[in-house]
């Protein structure tokens, strides 16, 4: 995908948008989630860490449970596994893009590219949630806020991340396919089964001197 002035303003207000989402439960993901199924591979790399970024920041300005005790401790659970989440699901969006050719116009394209969009979003979601855990437990797991240490702030994790994984899937296909048609503007491919004007048009006279006959 060619990096254009309308992919760098989507990028732009995507990564502006991570601060937003951070103040809200669940959508957290979302502008990553929407880079993943809309942008090139090194800009969503790049709304990956301003994604971790802002949610480390986060835990400097308003510390919401032992989670982010860790990521003050160890910055960089809070930036790698974001930047790590965000090329799992552009990966996999790839991936099923090629599997459902969502490239091909036709029947129920559109519905091909938002079921690509809405396993990207819920597989990077789910990628986020286990990186960030499996590390948490790995290096941090004594770290504690208000007598909770973050073992036992396990199972509270889990069910947040299903909780998102859900929401990311859900919400990420409608944006990604309004942004792809009237703010990034693709075309797809015409469908091999379509059949050009001028071959009809040689069978039509055919047809018209049988008449005449």
């Amino acid at each position: 995908m060619k990096i254009n002035t309308r992919s760098i303003t989507l990028a732009a207000t995507l990564t502006a948008l991570c601060a937003v989402s951070g103040a809200m439960p669940y959508v957290f993901f979302l502008p990553v989630a929407v880079a993943a199924s809309t942008l090139s591979l090194g800009t969503v790399a790049f709304v990956g860490l301003a994604f971790g970024c802002i949610s480390l920041a986060y835990c400097f300005v308003m510390p919401a449970s032992v989670v982010s005790v860790a990521f003050v401790q160890a910055p960089y659970i809070a930036i790698l596994p974001r930047i790590a989440a965000a090329l799992v699901a552009f990966g996999v969006f790839k991936l099923m893009c090629k599997l459902l050719k969502t490239d091909v116009d036709g029947k129920h394209a559109r519905a091909r590219r938002a079921a690509a969009s809405s396993v990207s979003a819920a597989f990077g979601s789910i990628a986020n949630t286990a990186i960030v855990i499996g590390l948490l437990v790995a290096i941090m797991p004594e770290s504690e806020m208000g007598g909770v240490t973050v073992i036992a702030y396990v199972p509270t994790m889990l069910i947040s991340g299903v909780i998102e994984c859900v929401c990311m899937a859900a919400l990420t296909p409608p944006i990604a396919l309004t942004l792809d048609k009237y703010v990034l503007k693709k075309r797809k491919k015409p469908s091999d089964k379509a059949v050009p004007t001028e071959q009809t048009e040689p069978n039509a006279k055919k047809t018209q001197g049988a008449d005449k006959i």
